[in-house]
């Protein structure tokens, strides 16, 4: 049997009529650059977080980059982001004229942390490096602790913005949507995100007009009106096309993230009996979005290469940490021990809302028989 880590095409199928006759629409229209489907999921979306404002925008890496600007990040500032997370935060940073300073994240979550993100701003400090922010990534699906990270920035005068890309659909300890906690969130809609789109897309929300009103004129070229530019801007729209997509896909979302949820939640069950690290599972209200599910394993490379060979996709997330990227090898970053442990050792294996039993089970059997043959 063949089970592939994630099955856009099966999952896109079951609405793809829907899909097509959105499109149509939009054609049908020829608005399409900032057409109404754009400011519809706009709406759609900061009722979702709870957040007063979204802005739609090329790509959840423009998200982050748009937001920095708009708090006034820049050229001879640093921003404090975590060691172990995909490059698009430490991108965003570099890419606005900031030093990206990285973190080292907890060892049972994988996520940044109050202490984590404290010794960081210490190093920091006495690098003499003037902190302007700090980018959380919830990371997998799973919210990093935001109301001790928000007292955090509120007491050292910094910046919060959420790195919300895999996390639609999640809640933080207190209950509160993922994206609602900062001063701003960034959102991707790659797609194989929860919510995914037919191309690339992302969105910043905020509660803050200012911030709202700003990412606003960056992402149309800085432009107040047309042809009048107070600033320089880039060219960072989501297109309609993949607004009136994603327009589309937001009624089946509760749907899929329950069947993430129950897929998960078998995992947990069954893998409890095996010598794996498992993904945390918060305490209600938290709620995790089950973006992926990681396990982790001092045998991780002997376990990927087992499952490959019998079917079943897997993935490493993330094979290097960022501080120890070639692209930031010039910045002489400090060891961040758990982030490198955790890029040693960590899985994601296969979910998807579409999976079946029958694949789930599939999964299931070839680790324990992998656990089995070697223990």
């Amino acid at each position: 049997m063949r089970v592939p880590l994630v099955d856009i095409a099966a999952q896109d199928a079951l609405l793809a009529d829907e899909v097509l006759a959105a499109i149509a629409q939009v054609a049908k229209v020829g608005s399409f650059i900032l057409g109404p489907p754009v400011e519809q999921f706009e709406h759609w979306l900061a009722a979702a977080t709870g957040a007063a404002h979204a802005v739609g925008v090329a790509s959840g890496t423009d998200a982050l980059q748009l937001s920095l600007r708009a708090l006034g990040v820049g050229s001879g500032d640093a921003v404090v982001t975590s060691a172990f997370s995909f490059v698009a935060a430490a991108e965003a940073i570099a890419n606005v004229g900031a030093r990206p300073v990285f973190c080292d994240v907890d060892a049972q979550t994988m996520n940044v942390s109050e202490h984590t993100v404290q010794d960081a701003l210490d190093c920091a400090r006495r690098a003499r490096l003037r902190v302007r922010a700090v980018i959380p990534v919830h990371l997998f699906g799973l919210c990093a602790p935001l109301e001790p990270l928000r007292a955090l920035a509120l007491r050292e005068k910094i910046a919060l913005v959420e790195d919300a890309a895999q996390a639609i659909g999640a809640s933080d300890a207190n209950g509160n949507a993922a994206g609602r906690g900062g001063d701003a969130a960034a959102f991707s809609f790659f797609p194989t995100k929860n919510l995914g789109a037919w191309g690339d897309g992302g969105a910043m929300v905020t509660s803050r007009e200012d911030v709202a009103a700003r990412v606003r004129r960056l992402r149309a070229h800085g432009a107040v009106e047309p042809h009048v530019h107070v600033e320089i801007g880039k060219n960072s729209r989501l297109d309609t096309l993949q607004a009136a997509v994603l327009l589309t896909k937001t009624r089946s979302l509760a749907a899929w993230q329950a069947a993430r949820t129950r897929i998960a939640s078998r995992y947990l069950a069954e893998f409890a009996r095996f010598p794996l690290r498992l993904p945390c599972l918060p305490d209600p209200p938290a709620r995790h979005g089950w973006h992926a599910f990681v396990v982790r394993s001092d045998r991780r490379d002997a376990l990927a290469r087992w499952l490959r060979e019998r079917g079943v996709d897997v993935r490493v997330y993330y094979p290097r940490p960022l501080h120890l990227q070639a692209c930031f090898a010039s910045l002489g970053e400090s060891s961040q021990p758990v982030a490198e442990e955790a890029s040693r050792t960590a899985l994601a294996l296969p979910l998807y809302p579409t999976m079946h039993d029958a694949q789930q089970d599939y999964v299931i059997e070839q680790v324990a028989r992998f656990f089995e043959e070697r223990f």
